[in-house]
């Protein structure tokens, strides 16, 4: 092990800057990588928050019966499609209203509870079928107006898919350019050490013996990428956490039905990129072992 370090102490005093760019490179794509990932995850947990208010509201006119609204609620009860309902009397909708504008008194005084309509809140089972739900709610007589916030949802369907595209794609370039970086560090090893490795192959080395410095090099690089990464995600998580920015949660959704607590997630997203750094590193170095070491 100790001639494995001799080894790292040489290369980075004869190519100090390329192994200071390769660590750079590295760590960039591991960084990128690390929120590409706490993003989607992200994504889907925003997703499900939107699926669990997914609420379709029904304004009834007012010579529709109370006992028609509440046979149409018992209705839906047994609908799979629909999660739960929610009947709102004038007198209801009147008092939330009330409570709501209790500093506007010239308003109260303009509004009485004949005014406001009956309705009944409907929360779907999932997104997909709010628009089919409400086409439905649409052809009731009794129904004078329906709302449910179809556009909001389409929106940020529409971003999120740009984001795994754009990350994604990101996510893939810098992989590209570490695996690119790990092979050239590798190569102008092997070429500054080209009559060492000739003498030790002369003197009776084997293969294993001569491949393992360079295999450990590669693989070095990228633990230590991953691990700056890490540590650097991990502040700003901290950060983010603690100070309440973008209304930071508890718990997140890491596959749709699956959550998990924010802790435990940070802790797979470290173990995953210390995992993906170290075998970028390795895969790197061994492809340059095959393509540059000659003997």
């Amino acid at each position: 092990m100790s001639k494995h370090w001799e080894n790292l102490k040489t290369v980075y005093v004869r190519e100090r800057f390329l192994v200071v760019s390769n660590v750079a490179v590295m760590t960039v794509t591991f960084l990128v990588l690390g929120f590409f990932l706490s993003t989607a995850v992200g994504m889907q947990t925003a997703i499900r928050t939107l699926e669990e208010q997914a609420q379709i509201t029904l304004f009834f006119k007012d010579e529709y019966l109370e006992a028609d609204i509440l046979a149409l609620k018992e209705k839906l009860i047994g609908d799979e499609r629909v999660l739960s309902t929610r009947y709102i009397s004038k007198e209801e909708a009147f008092d939330i209203f009330t409570d709501i504008n209790r500093d506007e008194p010239i308003l109260l005084e303009a509004i009485s509870k004949d005014i406001l309509p009956a309705s009944l809140e409907i929360r779907a089972a999932k997104l997909v079928e709010l628009t089919n739900l409400a086409t439905e709610f649409e052809s009731i007589e009794g129904v004078e107006e329906v709302k449910f916030f179809k556009d909001i949802v389409d929106r940020f369907r529409q971003w999120a898919n740009i984001v795994y595209i754009v990350g994604g794609t990101l996510v893939l370039i810098f992989v590209g350019l570490s695996f690119a970086v790990v092979m050239s560090t590798l190569r102008l090893t092997i070429n500054s050490k080209g009559d060492e490795i000739e003498i030790m192959k002369l003197v009776g080395a084997n293969d294993d013996y001569v491949k393992k410095p360079l295999l450990f090099q590669g693989v070095f690089f990228g633990l230590l990428s991953s691990f700056i990464a890490s540590v650097l995600i991990l502040i700003i998580f901290t950060s983010v956490h603690f100070f309440g920015i973008f209304g930071a949660t508890s718990v997140l959704v890491l596959v749709p039905g699956v959550k998990i607590a924010s802790w435990l997630f940070l802790i797979i997203l470290v173990v995953l990129l210390l995992l993906f750094g170290g075998g970028l590193g390795y895969l790197g170095s061994h492809t340059a072992i095959k393509k540059y070491l000659k003997y």
